[in-house]
């Protein structure tokens, strides 16, 4: 019986992340953060609880990729099509799902799907790579998802941003713009920390330390940004992780 308790977080983990691609599909998107909130703590209970309880199988590590590819890849992009493709009504500040004028065609807003397709390249690569135990080789998917969804919500539920007609288009620009970013981000070949290991080393912890601390002016100051700006200071925070320890990468390991 208790094998099957990290496979059911597994897939609230999905449900939530199927969840969040129906609300961000019907505009409704104070509902997209709660979900995807539900699918990161499934998504970090279900490895927990796993190795808790020594259930750890082949089966539970391919389930936690799909699910994460529907929560983490999936709505994501779809966040970004959503940025792309609405058009502001700058006197109201009400969205209409009409396609503004200054982007032509409806290609354009499908840019927000290369994100998708390399977070699926992301985790096909993290399932078959021994490297990745205690660290990430590349940016996670669920921290490209936390940055997209603070960008996301920044732009849907702050009148004052979208109000401002410069802010719009620049917002739809780094919507357009952001997924190559991000590509990139995930399948780079650099470590980045993650909150394994010994946590009471302040060798090996000074960083994660420094990126909790700086974290929480991000979130009460910049509000929904700030959980864009805090996975910014992740890459920034893991880039000197490295410069200091001296580690490197070698793709031939791969």
């Amino acid at each position: 019986m208790k094998k099957h308790i990290p496979n059911s977080l597994t897939l609230l983990n999905l449900f939530s992340g199927c969840c969040g691609i129906v609300a961000c599909l019907q505009h409704q998107y104070t509902l997209v953060p709660i979900f995807i909130g539900i699918s990161l703590v499934a998504d970090f209970l279900d490895g927990f609880v796993a190795r808790l309880l020594n259930v750890k199988s082949e089966l539970g590590a391919q389930l936690d990729s799909l699910a994460d590819m529907t929560t983490f890849g999936v709505l994501p992009g779809i966040m970004l099509l959503s940025i792309i493709n609405y058009k502001v009504n700058l006197i109201t500040g009400s969205l209409s799902p009409e396609v503004n004028n200054l982007f032509t065609g409806d290609l354009l807003p499908l840019l927000g799907f290369v994100y998708t397709l390399f977070a699926c390249l992301r985790l096909a690569k993290f399932n078959i790579d021994t490297r990745q135990t205690v660290d990430f080789i590349g940016l996670n998917t669920p921290s490209g998802a936390i940055f997209i969804l603070g960008f996301y919500m920044q732009f849907f539920t702050d009148w004052q941003f979208r109000s401002n007609w410069d802010f719009t288009i620049y917002a739809k620009i780094g919507a357009m713009v952001l997924p190559f970013i991000l590509a990139f981000l995930m399948v780079a070949e650099f470590s980045m920390f993650s909150l394994k290991g010994n946590l009471f080393s302040w060798k090996q912890n000074k960083f994660r330390v420094l990126l909790i601390i700086s974290a929480i002016p991000q979130l009460i100051f910049l509000k929904w940004l700030g959980l864009s700006t805090v996975i910014l200071s992740y890459v920034i925070f893991a880039f000197l992780n490295n410069l200091t320890s001296k580690k490197i990468i070698d793709p031939s390991s791969f």
